[in-house]
């Protein structure tokens, strides 16, 4: 039974005053990148939160991190109201997509969205030798975004909140798109995440900097550089080995 302390609602911690905002919304998917990539831009931007959403249809948990307890489920802005990230640390169950996706882009229609960018991962296991970004989009936005060089999906399933704003957006017939790449379920993978903040830097033009990721990035190859170097002469070692004690026999 539905009372008034278990409906879906937005909760305002400031008075939100958007102007036409890129939405940049971020989820558990398959992989954590989506949660990953705001939470970087959020970072570098230095936003601040101003609304968050609660529902029963949201785990009731707490998130603890850098020292603050937080909802799941938050919703942030700059100072121009221009660009809005929502951002949602838990899984979403199916039964409340709709619920919840309703409630959000009835909060989020007056202020007249520019466009929905969701980010989502495709999971594999090692990290991919070459990174780049995917698009998915309708055909005109295809050909409006040509020139962006970001080569279109194949194919791809979006499930969960990510694609339950792309398909509330379908129905609309709001602007919406989503950016895809492979990320490494086995190691850190900085690498996904910069493929996609270039990507949304050459289409919106946002100037995130990189330099932070770029230097993970750079870390994380040659550790694993150097792993494969060591793998690589101890078995040249076993080899050796193998080879004497065969000359002795």
């Amino acid at each position: 039974m539905l009372n008034e302390h278990n409906i879906t609602r937005i909760i305002n911690r400031s008075e939100a005053k958007f102007d036409s905002p890129l939405i940049i919304g971020g989820f558990i998917g398959q992989t954590t990148l989506g949660v990953t990539t705001t939470s970087y831009i959020i970072e570098q931007f230095g936003l601040h939160e101003v609304a968050l959403l609660k529902s029963h249809q949201i785990a009731p948990v707490t998130v603890f991190v850098g020292g603050k307890m937080r909802s799941p489920f938050r919703i942030y802005s700059d100072p121009k109201g221009k660009l809005m990230i929502i951002q949602c640390e838990v899984p979403v169950d199916i039964e409340g997509l709709y619920e919840i996706t309703e409630a959000l882009m009835d909060w989020v229609k007056p202020f007249n969205p520019k466009e929905f960018v969701i980010i989502d991962g495709v999971p594999v296991q090692d990290l991919p030798e070459e990174r780049q970004a995917f698009l998915v989009a309708g055909l005109e936005r295809i050909k409006e975004l040509k020139d962006s060089k970001i080569p279109t999906a194949q194919a791809a399933l979006i499930a969960g909140m990510g694609g339950a704003i792309l398909n509330e957006n379908i129905l609309s017939g709001g602007k919406a798109i989503a950016l895809l790449t492979h990320v490494s379920v086995s190691v850190p993978d900085p690498d996904a995440v910069l493929a996609i903040v270039k990507s949304l830097n050459v289409i919106y033009h946002l100037d995130i900097k990189t330099t932070v990721l770029e230097e993970s990035v750079k870390k994380i190859h040659e550790e694993i550089s150097k792993i494969a170097s060591e793998y690589k002469s101890s078995r040249q070692g076993d080899e050796d080995t193998a080879a004497q004690d065969s000359m002795y026999r």
